[in-house]
C-alpha cells in the first residue's frame, strides 16, 4: 500500500465570484530527503494567497486554496537557518525578508520556479535552478499535462554557473543572473530571436527540461493550458533525488 503524505490544510481568505467561492487547491509536496521552505508570491496584490512561506519537511505536504482569479510564482529555499539575531535566511531562493515568510517583491534568485494563473502554468529555469520540481493537474486532458524539470545538476550546470555553499553545490545560476550583461539577457541590441543566441546554460537545460522555459526567445512550448477550473500539485524532487 503506497505511504500517504501527511496534509496540513489551510484555508484562506474567502473570495465570492459571482455569489459562488471559486477556488483551485494547490498542494505543495516535498519528496527532498530534506526540508525545503516553499515562497508563495501574488502578483495580484487583490487575490493572495498565504502564507507567503513556510517550511515542508521531508515527506511532508501542505495545502492552499488559490481564488481563480490568483496568479503568481511558487518556488522553494534549501539550507534555511536562523542566526544569532534572529535573522532567518537560505543558502538558496533567499528572498531577503529576514523571515520565513516573503512578503513583498519577488526576490529573483537562481531557483526552479512555476509560474501560475489558474487556466494555465509555466515552469521556468529562466533565473536559474535549485529543486526538481513537477506541475501535476488534477483535470488532465490533452492540452493540460503534467510538466517539469528534474535534472542532475552537477551534469547539466556549467562549471562558470555552479553556486555553492560550503562546497556543496546547491544551485545553478543562469547566464543572464551571473554576468548581466545584454547579450546574456536579450536586452538592448540582443533583443530579439534572431539576435538573442543560445548558451551553453540555455542548450544543457532545453535538452534535460523540454517542456520548460529556459530563456527569452526559447521555442519551447512551455505553458500548459488548463481550461476548466483544476486543482494542482506541486511536487519538489519528485523522482526523491536530492542535488
Amino acid at each position: 500500500m503506497a505511504k500517504r503524505l501527511p496534509l496540513i490544510f489551510l484555508l484562506t481568505s474567502h473570495f465570492l465570484v459571482s455569489g459562488v467561492l471559486s477556488m483551485s487547491i494547490l498542494t505543495i509536496e516535498n519528496k527532498c530527503n530534506h526540508t525545503v521552505w516553499p515562497v508563495i508570491f501574488s502578483w495580484n496584490v487583490d487575490s493572495q494567497v498565504s502564507p507567503t512561506g513556510f517550511a515542508l519537511r521531508r515527506g511532508e505536504a501542505r495545502a492552499l486554496q488559490a481564488p481563480s482569479s490568483w496568479y503568481g510564482l511558487i518556488s522553494a529555499r534549501t539550507l534555511c537557518s536562523i542566526d544569532s539575531t534572529g535573522t532567518f535566511s537560505c543558502a538558496t531562493g533567499d528572498c531577503e525578508s529576514g523571515t520565513i515568510e516573503c512578503p513583498g517583491n519577488y526576490g529573483w534568485a537562481p531557483v526552479t520556479y512555476v509560474y501560475f494563473r489558474m487556466n494555465s502554468y509555466t515552469i521556468s529555469v529562466e533565473y536559474g535552478y535549485n529543486l526538481p520540481l513537477m506541475v501535476v493537474p488534477s483535470q488532465r486532458s490533452r492540452t493540460c499535462i503534467s510538466a517539469g524539470c528534474v535534472v542532475e545538476l552537477k551534469k547539466t550546470c556549467p562549471k562558470d554557473l555552479m553556486k555553492m555553499s560550503r562546497e556543496n553545490l546547491v544551485a545553478c545560476s543562469s547566464t543572464c543572473m551571473e554576468f548581466d550583461t545584454p547579450e546574456a539577457c536579450c536586452t538592448r541590441d540582443f533583443k530579439s530571436k534572431q539576435n538573442c543566441k543560445p548558451t551553453v546554460y540555455t542548450q544543457n537545460f532545453e535538452r534535460a527540461c523540454p517542456l520548460a522555459h529556459i530563456y527569452a526567445y526559447d521555442d519551447n512550448n512551455s505553458t500548459v493550458t488548463c481550461l476548466n477550473s483544476t486543482d494542482y500539485v506541486i511536487t519538489f524532487c519528485p523522482s526523491n533525488k536530492t542535488n
